[in-house]
């Protein structure tokens, strides 16, 4: 199996797609339609206005979205109209979605000689809306010719100016290109902040055109990712809003990523029929571009099917089209797939020539993903002429690529490669290595319950469907608003647990309090019970941890890891209560050594080396005095781990308990980091720790005293 045919990469060869998706934000306000405007109301006013220069343009760019041939005859009626209103505004911004429509098609030559006739008007106005959206089209030409360091820097530039400019829609469209070149270039996650960013911003304007698209683009980056269930729900809220707004061209495009997720998920009939339906709406709008990439995506199909002879037919077309289109990454991808072909078919030498083509292009558009993909292909070539050294150095340096951009698939297929590769040539102990590193990451990546995710989201998504009419903006806060809810219900459910098990564990301690005997066997039956409270916290713990993982929102994980982190003190307590004879009292010194190594495993930071002193004295404490205790402990130490030393290179804790002249105990945790904020007082903090810390005090009848001078230094006297 070449590293093409596997899981990722047929959604590496995205970037055409994403070229070609470029064009839906060339021309964000007013070309891009406010809320739910459609070509019939439009219509409707064409005919009562005497005005009509400035409702064909707005009809011209509803248009791109269904038909950019549509759009462009539009467009070509929107000028003339322009000119005997003589509206020079109108006459630019005609001009400007005839080279949006000419841009969609792939004729970049024409659609810069119309930007160019556009920008001229629009100075001669000085209009600076106008002259931005030409700027923002000229960065989506840039784009789309793979210069890809030029349109980033247009784009940022535009930016800047459409914030100054109070242009939202603008804005919007510069944050969203600029998420998609960081996906472009393997920063996944960035890109989706980027996203994150331009979806507010196209929600605080209600422009649901503008949020479909971003839903589209975030649920590739999720698919990307491997987060298949977060990709297919974003691919159907988009689905959902181009159906309402009757934009074909864009739907075609989102039946291609639905039928991706189905080709990951190696349902190739569910893929073929999805593609098929996209292809036939990519033929029908005369969108040469979707045919390209479809045709492309098909070839792949075909290719994984073992059916050479349609897998070669589809790639030749897609190769064809690409090159008509000047579409130089799309060039790319089909080229290297047809040499997938005919080194499976045995044709070699001609496989070389373009693997090696390939190399030498990926490396001048500087498109890392597919330079991969050809040093792996090149290697498989070398490995069946059994030249394994020069196959070796190939994997090697495809693996090097791979990692540094963060390729996580890919790095499987190469390792498992390496392993093959070093069995071959007799290296046993380097083909045992790199097969331990392949089998970690397949493990890894194959989950049992993709499937599922998948069928409960578009059964959720058919119900909705069927059942409401409700708008897709008020789907995405619904759905937002219910997974807060059920995460706020978990962490309710989950405190009041913890409390019943606290109570419980009160409950048991006094009543032991209350016998008078103390035989051998009821000691036994009291290590029994702090074992199983120490179990019972200890599961608690772990169902905590379980579910932070699926949590979201970052403060609400936050809380429940806080969370976790007590009831592992109060587990500790009862730990050392039933390994111990003594029953009554804990040695604070061991206790204290055990939570310090315990924190700092979770919170102790590599670029920071934190030395913990402990200091006790007398420190045997009885239960009712230990639990708060050791509550206050653990969260004074964490906050010093989490907050104390940021940006330092080293620092120090200092933890002591001292009895005092007076009979009463002092518990002192001082550190050396930045110290506390001006006027703080720990009896007005809003934090939870602190205020559990003020309130445990208070239940030992104690005080607790904050020193903020060269670090932060906590006294509680009790």
């Amino acid at each position: 199996m070449t590293l093409s045919t596997a899981k990722p990469y047929r959604y590496r060869f995205f970037f055409g797609l994403i070229t070609h998706l470029i064009w839906l934000f060339v021309n964000p306000f007013p070309a891009f339609p406010q809320g739910n405007h459609t070509t019939d109301s439009l219509y409707t006013l064409l005919k009562e206005s005497k005005k009509k220069a400035s409702i064909l343009n707005a009809l011209a760019a509803e248009y791109l979205y269904i038909s950019p041939l549509k759009s462009m005859q539009i467009a070509a009626e929107a000028e003339e109209a322009a000119r005997k209103e003589r509206n020079g505004i109108e006459e630019a911004n005609a001009l400007h979605n005839t080279a949006c429509a000419y841009m969609a098609l792939g004729k970049y030559d024409t659609t810069n000689l119309l930007l160019e006739r556009s920008r001229r008007i629009f100075s001669r106005f000085n209009n600076m809306e106008g002259l931005l959206r030409i700027d923002n089209s000229l960065a989506n030409l840039n784009y789309m010719q793979g210069r890809l360091d030029e349109a980033r820097r247009m784009y940022e530039d535009n930016l800047i100016k459409a914030r100054k400019a109070k242009l939202p829609a603008l804005e919007v469209s510069a944050i969203t290109n600029i998420g998609r070149i960081n996906w472009l270039q393997g920063r996944y996650d960035t890109a989706l902040l980027y996203y994150q960013e331009a979806l507010k911003k196209a929600d605080s304007i209600n422009n649901a055109s503008m949020q479909g698209m971003i839903h589209l683009l975030t649920g590739i980056a999720f698919q990307d990712k491997g987060y298949y269930e977060m990709a297919a729900g974003k691919m159907l809220l988009a689905k959902e809003l181009f159906e309402k707004m009757n934009y074909l061209s864009k739907l075609a495009y989102t039946y291609n990523y639905l039928g991706s997720v189905y080709y990951e998920l190696q349902e190739n009939e569910n893929a073929l029929a999805y593609y098929r339906k996209a292809l036939d709406s990519f033929r029908q709008n005369d969108d040469d571009w979707g045919n390209a990439l479809t045709s492309r995506y098909l070839g792949m199909l075909f290719q994984r099917l073992r059916l050479s002879d349609s897998a070669r037919y589809y790639f030749l077309t897609s190769l064809t089209l690409a090159h008509r289109l000047n579409d130089w990454s799309g060039e790319l991808y089909s080229q290297r797939f047809l040499g997938e072909v005919l080194l499976e078919s045995g044709n070699i030498d001609s496989a070389r020539i373009f693997f090696l083509d390939n190399i030498r292009k990926s490396g001048i558009l500087k498109n890392m993903r597919e330079k991969v993909n050809n040093l792996y292909d090149l290697g498989l070539l070398n490995v069946q002429e059994k030249k394994y050294s020069d196959a070796l150095g190939l994997f090697h340096e495809a693996g090097k690529l791979a990692d540094s951009i963060g390729l996580f698939y890919e790095n499987m297929l190469i390792n498992k490669q390496l392993s093959e590769t070093y069995e071959i040539t007799g290296d046993l102990a380097s083909s045992l290595r790199y097969y331990k590193i392949y089998k970690s990451l397949n493990d890894t990546i194959f989950s049992t319950t993709k499937r599922k995710n998948i069928d409960e989201l578009q059964l959720r998504y058919e119900t909705e469907k069927k059942n409401s009419e409700i708008t897709s903006l008020k789907l995405e806060q619904e759905v937002q608003a219910a997974r807060l809810r059920n995460q706020r219900i978990f962490v309710y459910t989950l405190t009041s647990v913890l409390i019943m098990v606290l109570a419980t564990i009160v409950i048991l301690w006094r009543s032991y309090k209350q016998k008078k005997k103390s035989d051998r066997g009821k000691e036994i039956l009291l290590k029994e019970i702090h074992h199983r409270v120490k179990n019972n916290l200890q599961t608690i713990s772990s169902l905590l941890s379980l579910q932070s993982y699926t949590i979201r929102d970052t403060k609400v994980r936050d809380a429940v890891r806080e969370s976790q982190d007590r009831v592992k003190s109060m587990a500790l307590i009862h730990q050392m209560l039933y390994q111990q004879e003594e029953l009554s009292k804990i040695d604070f010194g061991k206790y204290l050594d055990q939570l310090v190594a315990n924190i700092a495993s979770v919170y102790g930071k590599q670029e920071t080396n934190i030395n913990c002193t402990i200091a006790c004295q007398d420190a045997g404490i009885d239960i009712d005095t230990t639990i708060p205790l050791g509550l206050i402990a653990n969260e004074l130490i964490v906050n010093a781990f989490k907050y104390a030393f940021d940006g330092r290179e080293r620092g120090n804790i200092i933890i002591s308990l001292n009895r005092q002249p007076d009979g009463k105990m002092l518990l002192r945790v001082r550190d050396d980091g930045r110290g506390m904020p001006e006027n703080f007082h720990i009896d007005k903090t809003e934090t939870l720790g602190l205020k559990l810390v003020s309130l445990l005090t208070r239940q030992l009848k104690g005080e607790v005293t904050c020193i903020s001078q060269n670090g932060t230094e906590f006294l509680i006297t009790f």
